[in-house]
């Protein structure tokens, strides 16, 4: 009887023990900035807006890089290079083959945001501006004696969000959305389109597109926190 006792106050004393141990919580991860960030994201465009615009071509790719400058926390300046090609295929103008490559420079200013409660997903919005230089090749009217436009230049609008997932405190993996307006009119008479397809009335109108795809953040050179003045305490 002695040692049943024994027993049962022993197994009581264990589940109270196992039933006292706290549950340890991961600690949220520290907010860090950086002085650098590079970024690269590669997206696919889809024409909007103008109807002849996205009768006409089918977004391939667009690929992109830029470094940001933080100034102050998760606000930033920076740079971006994009190059983006578009197509006229086969299920859009029959028996034809035309491609439109894009190439945009422009400034940026944004702001990096940390979201959740672990600190280790960042949202991050920002607005591009600059220039943008379109290429066209493969165009072909039917009257050939006709020369058909081959290169413009126009100013660009960007704005743009991010979401990335921290793998570690620099660098992350995530999504892009990013909306692109053209200071460029539209024109499939221009192009000698009309030669090849009809076209509704509407036919002219801004370039624009929306592109989604994903991104990729890194960072360089984090920031010091600002040294505290400490009092100290003369006696006597």
């Amino acid at each position: 009887m002695f040692f049943s006792a024994t027993s049962l106050v022993a197994q009581e004393d264990d589940q109270v023990a196992v039933q006292e141990t706290p549950e340890v919580e991961t600690p949220p991860a520290p907010k860090r900035y950086y002085v650098l960030s590079p970024r690269v994201s590669v997206t696919v465009p889809h024409p909007t807006k103008n109807t002849s615009f996205k009768k006409s071509f089918v977004g391939i790719y667009e690929a992109s890089g830029g470094l940001n400058l933080y100034v102050y926390k998760g606000i930033f300046v920076g740079g971006t290079y994009k190059n983006g090609l578009l197509k006229i295929t086969e299920n859009k103008i029959n028996d034809y083959n035309a491609s439109l490559t894009i190439n945009n420079i422009g400034v940026k200013l944004g702001g990096d945001v940390y979201v959740g409660e672990k600190n280790k997903v960042i949202f991050s919005a920002a607005v591009t501006a600059g220039q943008s230089t379109g290429r066209y090749t493969g165009l072909v009217a039917k009257d050939k004696s006709r020369i058909l436009p081959t290169k413009y230049t126009c100013n660009y609008f960007e704005p743009e969000i991010n979401l990335f997932f921290l793998i570690e405190s620099n660098f992350g993996i995530g999504a892009t959305l990013s909306y692109s307006v053209f200071d460029k009119t539209f024109d499939p008479y221009e192009l000698a389109l009309n030669d090849w397809t009809q076209f509704p009335k509407s036919i002219t109108g801004s370039t624009q597109f929306y592109s989604f795809g994903f991104g990729f953040y890194y960072s360089l050179w984090k920031k010091k926190k600002g040294i505290k003045n400490k009092r100290v305490d003369n006696n006597g």
